[in-house]
Formats: C-alpha cells, sequence, structure tokens
C-alpha cells in the first residue's frame, strides 16, 4: 500500500507530499516511515513533523507531542528542546 503525508518544508517547485511504499509503525498516534537505513519521518495528522536519523529519536518525538492534535516540526523544536535538551 502506498502512504502519502504533506512535506512541511516544500518550496514552491518542489513536491508537496512525500510517498512511501512502506507500512508505517505505530507511535504515540504518530506514524514513523522508515526512509532509508537510518532515516524515520514522524507523521501526524498527515504531515510529517520530524525526520529522524534513528527509530529511537523518532519514537522520543511522537512521545513529545502526543498531547497535540495538529503539532508542527515547530512544536516538535520547542518541546524537544523542553523535555530533553536537544532537537
Amino acid at each position: 500500500m502506498t502512504h502519502a503525508y504533506h512535506n512541511p518544508w516544500a518550496g514552491p517547485n518542489d513536491h508537496q507530499d512525500f510517498k512511501r511504499d512502506v507500512e508505517p509503525i505505530e507511535h504515540c498516534d504518530c506514524q514513523i516511515f522508515r526512509v532509508h537505513q537510518h532515516q524515520y519521518d514522524v507523521i501526524k495528522a498527515g504531515v510529517c513533523i520530524s525526520q529522524r536519523g534513528g527509530l529511537q529519536g523518532a519514537k522520543l518525538v511522537a512521545e513529545a507531542v502526543s498531547d497535540l492534535i495538529f503539532p508542527t516540526y515547530h512544536d516538535v523544536r520547542d518541546r524537544m528542546l523542553e523535555k530533553h535538551g536537544f532537537i
């Protein structure tokens, strides 16, 4: 099955959505897609809110915004700094 989610960093000439042919990992109301060997995208409400270099980091992001319905990557930055001291 193909999954699509919005790319919030896309410029006017970039692809507005990412498409993945892998099944996501569900964690804290987020979907986590393995993109490459060590890259994971974190999706909530159909939008990519973070790209991480490991599954554990992706799960930390999902946990950090689990109480938000429509978090943005700005929320991820703020929450990760607040909870863990890094983004």
